[in-house]
């Protein structure tokens, strides 16, 4: 089965940080999900992990997920239960894959 989902449905949804919104590509159809996130100028999202791993690919903009900095077309693989923050240096998207459903914040 393909699920088309075309850049025109993108219904984007707010998230408790400011300046972060999110888009689901796939909410339920596998154990993971896939969304594109969008950050404005300096938002962030806080230390937090997931209970597998997370791919993330930078569509635009640069991030800084704890100490490394990440562009346009960069990747980053964070394997589960890693603690990490991201913060958009400037306007940023990015797409992440989870592995298994779930995100734990550290407070």
């Amino acid at each position: 089965m393909i699920i088309p989902f075309m850049k025109e449905n993108i219904k984007w949804s707010k998230t408790p940080f400011s300046g972060v919104e999110f888009c689901w590509l796939s909410e339920k159809t596998e154990n993971g999900r896939t969304a594109i996130l969008k950050f404005d100028d300096h938002a962030e999202l806080p230390l937090h992990n997931h209970p597998g791993w997370e791919q993330i690919y930078v569509l635009e903009g640069r991030l800084q997920i704890n100490s490394e900095i990440y562009k346009t077309n960069d990747f980053a693989l964070i394997e589960g239960k890693t603690d990490h923050s991201i913060l958009a240096l400037e306007p940023s998207k990015y797409i992440t894959i989870s592995q298994i459903e779930g995100v734990n914040i550290i407070e």
